[in-house]
């Protein structure tokens, strides 16, 4: 698949979300972190988890770095649980919905930040992704903070 800015997404994105949305619960992927490829040509897998603790995928995301070291943009895809009171049990895997989420961090250079930003639409269109959080910063994305956007408020 190709989008826009001329980065394509490899099949292996395709395969690792499929593997999340309907793989065997006991492999199944918690989440999915991608990047675009060093050479600026197509998104890829960067790395699936089974981690059920959110801190885990919050350290992996604010970790990531470019070629040289900086702070680097990624997208993930995050299969959120969640309480919600009396209504129970929320799988937003199960309502075919999932997290989607840009990481922005403010310091990682501009040029690739711009790569993200022109390719992110085709990249949540490919996956029929509606509920998503832009973050620049790890506050935006605490807990509360991403259920009350997943939950519509409700949270």
């Amino acid at each position: 698949m190709s989008n826009p800015s001329g980065i394509s997404i490899a099949d292996e994105c395709i395969s690792a979300f499929n593997q999340l949305r309907s793989g065997p619960e006991a492999i199944r992927p918690k989440f999915i972190i991608y990047k675009i490829s060093d050479d600026n040509k197509s998104i890829v897998v960067e790395e699936t988890s089974t981690a059920k603790d959110y801190e885990v995928f919050l350290q992996k995301l604010s970790a990531a770095v470019d070629k040289d070291g900086n702070p680097a943009p990624r997208y993930a895809i995050y299969d959120m649980e969640y309480d919600l009171g009396s209504e129970g049990k929320r799988h937003w895997l199960r309502s075919k919905k999932t997290v989607f989420v840009h990481w922005g961090p403010c310091h990682a250079p501009i040029k690739l930040c711009m790569l993200y930003a022109s390719s992110m639409q085709q990249f949540k269109r490919a996956f029929d992704l509606n509920t998503s959080v832009y973050a620049d910063g790890l506050e935006e994305l605490e807990w509360a903070v991403v259920l009350k956007e997943v939950s519509g408020g409700q949270a």
